[in-house]
């Protein structure tokens, strides 16, 4: 599903698409999460001889030039043309960026601890746009940039692909632009100042929807609401600001916009992290009968005000109740890392839990949480996947993680609903799920690699805490009772820390997948990426991401009281 940049809504195949032209200029190394500066898209790298040129991705190669991937050997970095035999001694590599700084690493290697790996973009100061199948503007080749300039700047930033409406392109934008620059005049023409476009086919109803198209809305609406809580928050974090929001399709007589209240509210309110009232932070107009910008009664204006404290979009980090796990709020997470608790390293353990049928009477609590295993017929590679993705294994671990016992996450055990016969009243058992695993050790260390590959781990102050700390455990509950078991299988459990481990190689055998995980003295994010949090530059109107450790600076500051 292809959706507008601009307006948000689906871009049909049959539809007109828009392509991007533009020429020569300036490279970028970027990561995948935050905001891309205008004009910048993907690209490849090529050589001829020994000179490097870099192309946007899916354009021809320039005359004499060929595709290369890049190898390196003790810091030594070497390209290798595709279909080539890579170089003696050498790895082939991907390329990781952490602030500043630009790593190579093996591309069996997990990504390196604070580093997100990166492509590289480049960016062009004359921007065309076409509608597809029309000819290439004069001087400029599709998608296509080559890289006179030998200066590479490294920038932390989103790569998104430019895909517009042509009726965005044409007329929406253009008519953004005019409404900002009126706003402007009317306004304070030194305030911050951004838009966002949505169209109401997802903020309003659309009569009888079947669940794939409400599956649909459900992700536009989504991705439409992570860009408007990235925005309020630079502005939250830059001195206040203003939204100029785009209700695209709104029909002329229609001045209904509760929908868009109904939408956003919620999340706006959760970006309140300074104790201040929802009346004292936002206010909504539209603009034509606010700021008399007549012909305007598709915009909303939303005001945002400053914060006291650092508004964080997204905090990628939870906390733990009794019966569930749950979004951290910003004023608990300040204390926690204000108290800088040194708690214990010791792994959670389940005393007495040596075979399945030992967690028949184990229930749920702050520090056991148990995930049901319908399907039996999936590899051990599905199984990793449907713990990491489904089941959400690196948002627990990051909740156990600030508990003083820690937690286990027990994947294989269905809590099932009964009905207490003589009592009248329906309560909850346990029921075995048993995994059926090819081969315990290579699932232990593939599902062991994807945890490492998504937890952030860092200490009080934000320094990333490395090498990545064991900070969980994988064990094995067997689900063969002892009596049935062989000499063989005898042989290959034993117990470490109170918990059964299995040694084997290649045997296929039921069991159920425990997860322990220790305290930690600092936070651990269930994202590399870290806690969301941006500023507004208006000199360059770009949002950017706020370092880490200036984040949690920001977060422990002490507010000034108000005499």
């Amino acid at each position: 599903m292809i959706l507008c940049n601009y307006c948000g809504d689906e871009i049909q195949p049959d539809s007109p698409g828009v392509n991007v032209y533009n020429k020569d200029v300036d490279v970028r190394y970027v990561t995948r999460q935050d905001c891309i500066p205008v004009g910048f898209e993907c690209a490849s790298v090529c050589v001829k001889g020994d000179k490097i040129a870099y192309l946007k991705e899916g354009s021809l190669l320039p005359n004499g030039f060929e595709q290369v991937t890049v190898y390196t050997r003790n810091g030594e970095v070497k390209y290798a043309r595709q279909g080539d035999s890579h170089p003696t001694e050498y790895d082939r590599v991907s390329t990781y960026a952490k602030n500043e700084e630009i790593k190579y690493e093996k591309e069996s290697h997990p990504t390196p601890i604070g580093f997100e790996q990166v492509t590289v973009c480049v960016k062009t100061g004359d921007i065309l746009y076409t509608r597809q199948g029309e000819l290439k503007p004069k001087g400029s080749e599709p998608a296509s940039v080559y890289v006179k300039n030998e200066d590479i700047v490294h920038e932390q930033c989103r790569h998104v692909k430019a895909v517009f409406h042509t009726e965005c392109l044409n007329q929406c934008i253009p008519r953004r632009e005019e409404a900002a620059r009126q706003f402007l005049e009317r306004a304070s023409p030194k305030s911050n100042v951004l838009s966002i476009g949505i169209h109401v086919k997802y903020l309003f109803g659309e009569g009888r929807a079947n669940p794939e198209q409400k599956k649909r809305k459900k992700e536009k609406r989504d991705r439409k609401a992570i860009e408007l809580l990235r925005k309020v928050s630079a502005l939250r974090n830059s001195n206040s600001g203003y939204i100029l929001i785009h209700l695209v399709g709104l029909a002329p007589e229609d001045s209904f916009t509760g929908a868009f209240d109904e939408f956003a509210d919620p999340k706006l309110h959760d970006l309140i992290q300074d104790d201040k009232q929802f009346c004292d932070v936002y206010r909504k107009q539209t603009l034509n009968s606010h700021y008399t910008c007549h012909g305007f009664g598709d915009f909303l204006v939303l005001y945002v005000g400053a914060s006291s404290t650092v508004t964080t979009s997204k905090f990628n980090t939870k906390t733990t109740l009794d019966d569930c796990i749950e979004d951290i709020r910003a004023e608990t997470l300040r204390t926690f890392v204000r108290e800088r608790k040194s708690l214990c390293n010791t792994f959670h353990s389940l005393p007495g839990v040596t075979q399945a049928h030992h967690l028949q009477n184990v229930h749920e609590n702050r520090s056991i949480q148990m995930k049901s295993h319908f399907s039996q017929k999936k590899d051990d590679r599905a199984i990793t996947e449907d713990i990491i993705k489904n089941h959400k294994l690196a948002e627990y671990i990051s909740a156990f993680t600030k508990t003083e016992s820690g937690g286990s996450f027990l994947y294989g055990v269905h809590e099932k609903t009964i009905l207490k016969k003589g009592y009248g009243y329906e309560t909850k058992v346990n029921r075995i799920q048993p995994v059926i695993l090819e081969d315990r050790t290579v699932f232990g260390d593939t599902l062991g690699d994807n945890i490492r590959n998504i937890v952030l781990v860092c200490d009080y102050d934000g320094n990333d805490i490395f090498p990545d700390p064991n900070i969980f455990q994988i064990h094995f509950i067997p689900c063969t009772p002892a009596e049935e078991r062989t000499p063989a299988e005898e042989l290959v459990y034993r117990r470490d820390s109170g918990e059964p481990v299995h040694d084997g190689h290649g045997d296929e055998d039921a069991v159920v997948v425990h997860v322990a995980v220790r305290p930690v003295s600092g936070i651990v994010f269930h994202d590399k990426q870290g806690p969301l949090a941006y500023r507004y530059d208006r000199q360059f109107k770009l949002i950017t991401r706020i370092d880490l450790k200036d984040w949690i600076r920001a977060l422990t500051k002490r507010k000034i009281s108000q005499q």
